[in-house]
């Protein structure tokens, strides 16, 4: 295998006859004679060891520490440097050979140019073997059937990797792995299980000169994102032990890429597979029971740590998930990208959808129509209902189909750091909610999606049930398993929905900066897209017009329940629903006598038109027992919190029922 130096001097001659001298010892050596050449070297090439020259400006000014400031320099850390000098000094050793904050020092070795040929190549030597720590006699199996071989492993890390840097970079990523695994005598890469932008995860199963097999998922990628994973790692992550823990077992670094291996906990890494493969492959009961271990068990001690209220509102919070080009997002540009979208969902025969102002038409094939507000406005202007505090600490940030491991049992892993920090819990809920509906689900068109969201936009709260009836089988397991992942955010961050809602609304719209109306997409990805896109529109619709009505309504819609009579409307606890008629007759007879007791008897006559003493005692209890009965629970289960604890409307065992509100108006103050 090569090993490639660079050599950095100003002194021509001196360059080229040490070079030489380096070649002739088995070194493939690449010359600068300026500081602008080395750099360009360093930024292009792939380098096992630099040589620099401290002085490279001026020989004869002591200031002059040139190639020492450039050793210092943090984009360079990874490769290992030697100091050539002709003008030792203690300040300059010390300055040269002093540790940096992570460890590794700007250079490792200094050098006075008068040592010699010998003792310059015998401290190039000795840097390979102590700082360089390629194995060369690693022997690596690239794929189990030779399917994941470096230009396909470069081509997914750099997909736009200019083809005159391709030979470098392939190069690069070998020494890569060759440093990762320097005490191993064999490795085997087994599976990409996760594709991000500039990095992937695989299984790699590695094989001492003597010893067990062992097992390892490698985040491996672009320099910049493995450090900043392995910093969230080490800063962020609650290091414990147990089914759901991922060890850092060891890092390696080259000038462009790095890698860190993972080590599970009582699991081999063969077993494990993708959330997503595991939702398509098993019945809903397992997939559920992974979802429970997720958040019940996997997280748990994340959200425990650093938990805290933030005076925030969870609109500010979400803003940032759309990226650093957030403020420059304008409405007009959201609304080209939301037109073409309209017309690749026409042109595709998905559905008919238009956006004229403000609103969004959806025609469905069977001639259904819906009307549901464009989403472009709301994201551009801070105008989505405030929520203070906000429930802030540690999440996962990028928690979807490709980043949870599962095993056969339904235990859960995490190791993917990349988007690991601080910020609103809700992010991990409705992440993972937004890739059930946008990634994972596929056999389903778009009348049984648009059915799907609406039942998810009819829940007044987060504990309350789904109706998963009479949809198609895909979207019906959707269904289950967002309910599960709901109820499951109760316990991290409350019941309310509003909070929950704006999360999914920026979820959503991260996925829709994806679509790019210059690129034809197939008839399934248009589905997706009119999917994103109605799913905004939908929860703007169910935000926008409670908050713009409740400035116009008595105190009473927002914070208990109150009645439009004029409307037939029904205000819960700021939440507007429409009730059939003889349910809204009897909520509201119960209304006009809040706080009273309502007698069976007299709600059988003035709901229903029945005068219960005239009928014969059989016939009372029956109408008790079904029909009042039966009526008071649907009515619970309409505008209860909790219909299984009824806060509203209350029981008088034996006679009656009534409706428990706090000081109601007079009517003509209405």
């Amino acid at each position: 295998m090569e090993k490639i130096v660079l050599f950095m001097d100003n002194a021509q001659d001196f360059l080229e006859v040490q070079s030489a001298l380096l070649e002739q010892a088995g070194y493939q050596v690449l010359r600068a004679s300026t500081l602008e050449a080395a750099e360009a070297s360093l930024g292009e090439r792939r380098i096992h060891l630099a040589i620099l020259d401290i002085r490279m400006l001026d020989e004869n000014d002591e200031h002059d520490i040139s190639g020492l400031t450039l050793a210092q320099k943090e984009e360079y850390r990874p490769v290992p440097k030697i100091i050539l000098t002709s003008y030792p000094g203690y300040e300059y050793v010390r300055e040269a050979l002093g540790l940096a904050p992570d460890g590794q020092p700007p250079a490792v070795n200094f050098l006075d140019k008068d040592e010699g040929p010998e003792a310059l190549i015998q401290a190039v030597e000795q840097a390979f073997v102590q700082y360089v720590r390629i194995n060369q006699e690693l022997k690596i199996r690239w794929g189990l059937e030779g399917e994941l071989l470096p230009p396909y492993l470069a081509s997914l890390i750099v997909p736009d990797l200019p083809s005159a840097w391709l030979v470098e970079r392939i190069g690069e990523l070998e020494d890569l792995l060759r440093k990762l695994f320097h005490e191993y005598a064999q490795i085997t890469l087994g599976r990409v299980l996760v594709r991000r932008e500039r990095r992937i995860l695989l299984t790699v199963f590695a094989y001492p000169a003597q010893g067990p097999e062992k097992q390892f998922i490698v985040a491996c990628g672009q320099r910049v994102s493995i450090r900043a994973e392995e910093e969230h790692y080490r800063s962020l992550v609650p290091h414990r032990t147990g089914h759901g823990a991922a060890s850092l077992v060891q890092s390696a670094w080259t000038m462009h890429f790095g890698a860190t291996a993972y080590s599970l906990s009582e699991c081999p890494v063969e077993e494990v597979m993708a959330f997503a493969d595991f939702y398509c492959q098993q019945p809903s009961g397992k997939v559920l029971t992974a979802v429970e271990d997720l958040f019940c068990s996997t997280l748990y001690s994340w959200y425990e740590r650093g938990r805290e209220k933030q005076q925030q509102s969870i609109e500010t919070l979400c803003r940032e998930w759309l990226g650093p080009d957030k403020d420059k997002l304008t409405q007009a540009e959201l609304e080209r990208r939301i037109e073409g979208i309209c017309q690749a969902t026409l042109a595709a025969g998905v559905a008919d959808l238009d956006c004229p102002t403000h609103k969004l038409i959806l025609v469905l094939p069977q001639g259904l129509e819906f009307s549901y507000l464009n989403p472009a406005p709301y994201l551009c202007e801070e105008c989505l209902p405030v929520s203070l505090p906000t429930v802030c600490g540690i999440t996962q940030g990028s928690l979807d189909g490709a980043s949870v491991l599962v095993d056969r049992a339904g235990r859960t892993w995490i190791v993917d750091f990349g988007k690991t920090g601080l910020g609103p819990l809700v992010r991990d809920f409705v992440s993972l909610e937004t890739s059930v509906k946008f990634h994972i689900l596929k056999e389903a068109n778009v009348a049984e999606r648009h059915e799907l969201e609406r039942r998810l936009m009819a829940m007044r709260h987060l504990a309350e049930g789904i109706d998963t009836k009479d949809i198609g089988p895909e979207a019906e397991k959707a269904l289950q398993v967002i309910g599960q992942i709901r109820s499951l955010a109760v316990d991290v961050v409350g019941p309310k929905m509003e909070p929950y809602l704006i999360g999914l609304l920026f979820c959503a719209a991260e996925r829709l900066l994806d679509y790019q109306s210059e690129l034809k997409y197939t008839k399934e990805e248009m589905e997706v897209f009119t999917h994103i896109l109605l799913s905004m529109g939908m929860i703007c619709r169910r935000l926008i017009t409670r908050e713009d009505h409740l400035q116009h309504l008595p105190l009473q819609a927002a914070e208990s329940l109150w009645i439009d009579v004029d409307n037939q409307e029904v205000w819960i606890e700021g939440r507007s629903i429409t009730l059939p008629p003889q349910r809204f007759h009897l909520l509201k007879y119960l209304y006009d006598h809040a706080n009273q007791l309502c007698t069976r008897s007299a709600i059988a006559k003035q709901v229903f038109g029945l005068d219960l003493p005239d009928l014969p005692p059989t016939e009372v209890r029956l109408m008790g027992k079904d029909q009042i009965n039966t009526s008071i629970g649907r009515l619970r289960k309409a505008i209860e919190p909790d219909p299984s604890h009824p806060k509203y409307i209350v029981t008088v065992r034996g006679v009656g029922y009534k409706l428990v509100l706090g000081d109601i108006p007079a009517r003509d103050e209405l």
